[in-house]
């Protein structure tokens, strides 16, 4: 009886945690070479890692496989107002808007990890 009490209180928190981290948006892209690129983006650096390295992981599983990294590269492309000074915000600002497609504002996905790799 004890066993079942302790999967039932700790239930509510596994699914409290899976809440809390949103996944990531992933994108994976064949290169004429036979290699791939991985995009991933999130709400920060180490989760859009993470998911870039997740798909290259099930990427080359699935092909009995695995995978090695030729080049990783994340970098920040959220609103310049959580980066810029202040004096430098309105021009910030002003090509953040320009860029197509434009992003939203209050969107969980500040962070671009790229990551180009190839199942061996």
């Amino acid at each position: 009886m004890r066993h079942k009490n302790a999967c039932v209180l700790s239930l509510p928190l596994l699914l409290l945690a899976a809440c809390t981290t949103p996944p990531a948006s992933l994108n994976l892209m064949p290169l004429e070479d036979g290699s791939y690129r991985g995009l991933a983006v999130a709400a920060n650096e180490t989760q859009a890692l993470r998911g870039s390295l997740r798909l290259a992981e099930s990427t080359c599983l699935e092909r009995q496989l695995r995978h090695a990294v030729i080049r990783a590269d994340t970098r920040f492309r959220g609103p310049p107002l959580r980066t810029a000074e202040r004096r430098d915000l309105a021009a910030g600002l002003a090509t953040y808007v320009n860029t197509p497609p434009f992003p939203w504002l209050d969107a969980n996905d500040d962070y671009e990890a790229d990551l180009h790799f190839k199942c061996v």
